[in-house]
């Protein structure tokens, strides 16, 4: 996802607007699957999400200790993390960069190649040793790192390139993360690195996307009250955010790091009550505004893990972050992405709305499992079942156009 400083109709909330956007220079030519970046790469990262959580459980619950040449709980930060956000920040950003640098999507057999890329990361470390597991899990960061650059380097002035600079950051915790995997400190500082990235992305785009939707939404209802314009507070809170995360990322437990995050997360509540989310009536913007919620109770959370006897578990925290804002707000914003207005279009939106509560319901698990030690295990279960049906039936709505296409 990539942030923009000026709220234009060619900037990325165009992009979550129109699902279609960017397909149709080379969809002729490439197919309708291939035709824009975020089809394949949405679907590799919910097929992954759907899968690895349940395989997971059952690893934590068989007493494995390690994969993939990893400790097990490592690997499992690594590939929800480094495995999951990549491909979902890909191809937001490669469907998103052609609006400011004037080149085609990638598409076609480049577009291929790096699915094949992300999917090699995942597979080949399960089997190969460390230098060619490292070679493999970062060819796809690397790859896509260096197609960002070029569009960064070719963009036109003014617009704002923060959300590909971003990108990098994420590739280079992902190599730091895999050579540092058995020093549990340390992988757990690059597994949070890679978190905080994502919220601050999830603070960025959604500080305009929500309000923009939200607006037009009331606005079209004769609504008085709408959401108030992008200002000085919304920088400030971005400021704020951009201080205690890091903060967080390098010393979670630390009583100024709890001052920090409450701060944070206080007033990025004030910031999502300026958007009168309780006014509206649709639940797919409705969606985004229980995702950017669950970055307010992340932060407010850690805040509370880091004082001293306030009884939060950090886990619940990571969590709230984790399966709750980015799990989410991903889906939301991929839903409305994804979902077309071709055949199958009605019945993959029926499918997306499910799974929008369905995954809102398995994070709430999922953090409430660590504040009730007596149901962990079957909090976390029924949390992970619920988690990944969720991007599975996002998986399935995604290939709906195919199926109706096929069908006739």
């Amino acid at each position: 996802m990539a942030p923009h400083t000026r709220p234009l109709p060619t900037n990325a909330l165009s992009l979550a607007r129109s699902p279609a956007m960017g397909a149709a220079p080379r969809r002729i030519t490439d197919g309708w699957w291939l035709a824009v970046a975020f089809r394949p790469l949405f679907l590799a990262a919910a097929l992954q999400a759907a899968a690895a959580v349940p395989l997971w459980i059952w690893i934590y619950t068989s007493g494995i200790a390690e994969v993939a040449g990893l400790p097990a709980m490592t690997w499992h930060a690594h590939e929800m993390v480094f495995g999951f956000l990549p491909p979902i920040m890909a191809g937001y950003l490669l469907s998103a960069t052609p609006n400011w640098s004037g080149r085609l999507p990638t598409a076609g057999r480049p577009l291929a190649l790096l699915v094949g890329l992300w999917l090699a990361g995942r597979l080949v470390p399960l089997a190969a040793p460390l230098p060619l597991a490292l070679a493999a899990d970062a060819a796809f960061p690397l790859a896509v790192s260096a197609l960002l650059i070029r569009e960064m380097r070719l963009g036109r002035s003014g617009q704002s390139r923060h959300g590909l600079m971003l990108f990098p950051v994420l590739a280079a915790a992902a190599l730091a993360h895999r050579l540092l995997g058995d020093d549990p400190e340390m992988a757990a500082t690059m597994a949070r690195t890679g978190i905080a990235v994502a919220a601050l992305l999830i603070s960025a785009v959604g500080g305009r996307l929500v309000p923009s939707l939200t607006r037009n939404a009331l606005a079209g209802r004769g609504a008085e009250r709408v959401p108030a314009p992008y200002g000085r507070f919304d920088i400030f809170v971005l400021l704020a955010t951009s201080v205690a995360l890091p903060a967080w990322v390098l010393a979670p437990g630390a009583l100024a790091t709890g001052v920090l995050l409450a701060g944070a997360g206080l007033l990025q509540l004030a910031r999502l009550l300026r958007w009168r989310g309780w006014l509206l009536r649709r639940g797919d913007i409705l969606a985004l505004h229980a995702g950017y919620a669950w970055l307010v109770a992340g932060l407010l959370l850690a805040a509370l893990s880091a004082l001293p006897y306030s009884g939060v578990p950090a886990d619940s925290a990571l969590h709230a972050l984790t399966t709750g804002a980015i799990g989410s707000m991903t889906l939301a914003v991929m839903s409305r992405l994804a979902t077309t207005r071709g055949p199958g279009g009605h019945a993959g939106q029926r499918l997306c709305a499910v799974a929008l509560l369905l995954v809102n319901a398995g994070a709430l698990l999922r953090v409430a499992a660590p504040l009730l030690p007596e149901h962990y295990l079957h909090l976390l279960g029924a949390g992970a079942a619920l988690w990944s049906l969720a991007y599975l039936l996002f998986a399935s709505a995604q290939v709906q156009p195919l199926r109706s296409s096929v069908s006739r």
